[in-house]
């Protein structure tokens, strides 16, 4: 894969992939899958992430002495060896290492004459020979690999899988079958870490299968993929999760997750490329590549980075074989496509000509760059299309709304950032910008039925002093694009294309999304009371005030954006407190994962840093951690309605209280043990059992606890109360396993 497709960007190019390189699923040398004499740890998922572990600036010294290597050393194994690993200390600088040199060997390219007439088992003695195996067919990087590694005391894994690489179909599984893959698993940091060596080693540049999907554009370019020997960093120490959309192994544990995925879900996640996770772009809408219609619309949403502009891009096909209806030849798909810019949002709002099955790919870069990357490819049905369904007068390839080339043009403060502008017939629009530089300026308005002409009387725009105004009235249903132009003056040139606005009697959006132009007063005061929750730390009423915005269709003029992303923070921000409290290392790998993933890491640093040393605590204590008993209500109500308890729940509760700190006298009294059951708040048994540290209570009192609950064993108790059992489990638990040692203060240094 190392799939690298682009398109041109300032125009939309179909370009297809052919005979992407594959790793043989049968190979003429013997490198196992484990090493049949070696103990290996087993997989399961770590905490940290590759940005954790790797910082590539640190391995520069590495990159030179890989660099230096002198020549013909390939003819040995104990020599290239010798070379690469010697001098390095730690796993990760002989690994990087190893990295290195494979990935800057011409492998398909060199000749190999002087071994023309050995057999596989003579050439896979040495590094050249093994290559030569790989051009041929007859080996695999991921074997290459696992020989470098283990002979160098990296322990390496051989994993077998299928994937979505150049010839799959997006949102299907009948062609997974004939993508078959391998990569590896390398034991560094004392965690599995992913690297697919083929991948990262070879770049494919083009795109998948175009021969069953129709473009229907004017200017269509059909290009075989071809090979390019570039590194990919991407697939160097992959995160689990992110590696997961690229490929699924057939032993399900070397996904390294805790929740593995099954097939049917590897094939419903969204498709997408290394470029979506290079650039920081996130999903914001439903995460799946099979997207069905809503109301005859389809939302697709990309939040990019704030300090990186990205300018994207879009190509829509229609797969004429899974579809009923025979579409128009003459039928401009991407002119059925908005592309809006709001908020750090893209959005690609589809709707379709006719019912089918349709294909979007979605591409992506920086703003300055030539070309853009490939993204993502979405599978889109549409069952019902919107009635008199007709394309979007122009699909321009900057979008719609204030994005980066109207920044970069010198445009600033819109009166309306969002690009799509819903209003009524006959209603006026009075639209600003203002002018940081000196521009020459035309705009453009058009229509899919009125000529430009008719829409002159309609609309216009004028020039003040460092501001152009845009006012018009909406002449009937339909929708208007507004294409404004310039350059600076005194360039040469024809004018850019800068800005774009659409205006529409109908939202294009899914109806569940679609909205008005005006809001009556009970709009007003959801959008008042989604502002007012986002300024608390109440999850459940931001919750619910977000719903409540949603369901009524209002628009987003950043509020609904800024209470998104608010109640994704208390969300990871409560998750990570949860986990801390609860000492549980199930929880806390995930809760320590997801914020790190997230895109609040620096607000959440010292949370992060607790509950990565309360795990660390609980792995230092092979697992240990002190149980919480199951606090629910049948539980806390069948004690309390105990008014003279049996002798051995008296004991047990009496037991329970001493270790969290109260007297023997006062827990003579039933009716206080009571009460102590039924606290609420700070002091209620969940938060004291959260807090208990049994080196924090006197060894006197120990003594007695374990004199009161070692009279009985667990089934005597249990089959005298449920309840009681829970809790003395847990003294029995806490009596007979280590405690784990308080995270130290600022001042004290934690012990390794």
């Amino acid at each position: 894969m190392g799939t690298n497709a682009s398109v041109q960007g300032s125009s939309r190019t179909n370009v297809k992939k052919n005979g992407e390189p594959r790793e043989p699923d049968e190979e003429d040398v013997d490198v196992p899958e484990f090493p049949p004499d070696e103990d290996y740890p087993p997989p399961k998922q770590n905490s940290q992430k590759k940005n954790d572990i790797y910082e590539p600036s640190r391995y520069k010294d590495v990159h030179k002495h890989v660099k230096n290597i002198p020549a013909k050393i390939d003819m040995s194994f104990k020599k290239l060896l010798n070379y690469l690993v010697q001098p390095f200390r730690t796993d990760m600088q002989k690994l990087r290492a190893l990295f290195m040199w494979l990935c800057v060997q011409p492998v398909t390219t060199a000749r190999y004459k002087s071994l023309e007439g050995y057999f596989p088992e003579d050439l896979a003695k040495t590094p050249r020979g093994f290559m030569k195996l790989i051009k041929e067919g007859k080996a695999s990087y991921a074997s290459l690999f696992a020989v470098l590694c283990r002979r160098s005391g990296i322990k390496c894994v051989i994993i077998k899988g299928v994937c979505k690489s150049a010839g799959y179909e997006v949102g299907t599984s009948d062609t997974l079958k004939n993508l078959r893959t391998k990569w590896n698993a390398v034991w560094v940091n004392d965690s599995w870490r992913l690297i697919h060596p083929l991948w990262a080693c070879q770049t494919v540049v083009g795109k998948s299968e175009l021969n069953d999907w129709t473009a229907n554009d004017d200017e269509e370019e059909n290009t075989e993929g071809w090979t390019v020997q570039k590194i990919n960093e991407f697939f160097f120490l992959t995160d689990p999760h992110d590696f997961l959309y690229f490929c699924f192994p057939d032993d399900p544990k070397w996904q390294l997750l805790i929740l593995p995925y099954d097939l049917r879900k590897f094939v419903r996640v969204p498709f997408l490329q290394e470029a979506y996770f290079r650039l920081g772009l996130r999903l914001v809408t439903e995460q799946s590549c099979i997207l069905n219609d809503i109301d005859g619309a389809v939302d697709i949403g990309f939040r990019v980075p704030e300090d990186y502009p990205i300018q994207m891009n879009y190509e829509l096909f229609y797969k004429r074989d899974e579809s009923d209806v025979d579409l128009d030849s003459r039928t401009s798909l991407n002119k059925f496509v908005v592309m809006n810019f709001e908020d750090n949002i893209w959005s690609f709002i589809v709707r379709f000509p006719v019912p089918g099955v349709y294909k979007l790919s979605i591409f992506g870069g920086h703003i300055d760059r030539d070309h853009v990357p490939w993204i993502a490819d979405f599978r889109l049905i549409c069952k019902n299309t919107r009635d008199n369904c007709v394309p979007f007068p122009d699909a321009p390839w900057i979008g719609v709304g204030y994005s980066y080339e109207a920044q970069k043009a010198g445009l600033a403060d819109p009166s309306h950032k969002s690009g799509i502008i819903v209003m009524k017939p006959h209603q006026e629009i009075h639209m600003t910008l203002m002018m940081e530089t000196f521009l020459k300026m035309k705009v453009q308005f058009l229509h899919v039925i009125l000529s430009e002409e008719e829409l002159k009387e309609k609309f216009y725009f004028k020039r003040i002093v460092g501001r152009m105004d845009i006012i018009g009235k909406i002449p009937q249903h339909g929708d208007y694009l507004i294409k404004i132009f310039g350059k600076p003056k005194g360039t040469r040139g024809e004018l850019k294309n800068i800005c774009n606005y659409l205006i529409t009697t109908e939202d294009p959006r899914p109806s569940g999304k679609r909205r008005k132009g005006w809001e009556n007063a009970r709009e007003k005061n959801l959008r008042k009371d989604v502002k007012e929750a986002t300024n608390v730390k109440d999850i459940e009423r931001l919750k619910l005030s977000i719903d409540k915005f949603v369901g009524a269709g209002l628009e987003d003029k950043g509020d609904y954006s800024k209470a998104s992303t608010r109640l994704e923070f208390l969300e990871v921000q409560q998750a990570l407190i949860e986990a801390i409290q609860r000492r549980n290392e199930k929880i806390l790998i995930p809760a320590i994962s997801m914020a790190n993933g997230s895109g609040y890491k620096k607000r959440l640093t010292l949370l992060i840093k607790k509950a990565e040393e309360t795990l660390e605590d609980l792995r230092c204590l092979g697992g240990f951690q002190h149980p919480i008993p199951d606090l629910n209500k049948p539980i806390i109500a069948e004690l309390m309605n105990y008014v003279s308890p049996p002798l051995i729940v008296r004991d047990i509760m009496t037991a329970t209280f001493l270790l969290l700190g109260e007297t023997e006298e006062e827990l003579k009294s039933w009716e206080f043990i009571r009460l102590l059951m039924r606290t609420t708040g700070r002091n209620s048994l969940l938060q004291r059992f959260q807090r208990f540290i049994l080196t924090e209570v006197p060894t006197e009192v120990q003594t007695k606890a374990e004199n009161m609950f070692k009279k009985f064993t667990e089934d005597e108790v249990r089959k005298t109360s449920a309840g009681a059992a829970s809790f003395f489990v847990w003294i029995q638990k806490v009596m007979t396993k280590p405690d784990p040692s308080p995270v130290p203060t600022d001042g004290q240094k934690r012990k390794k």
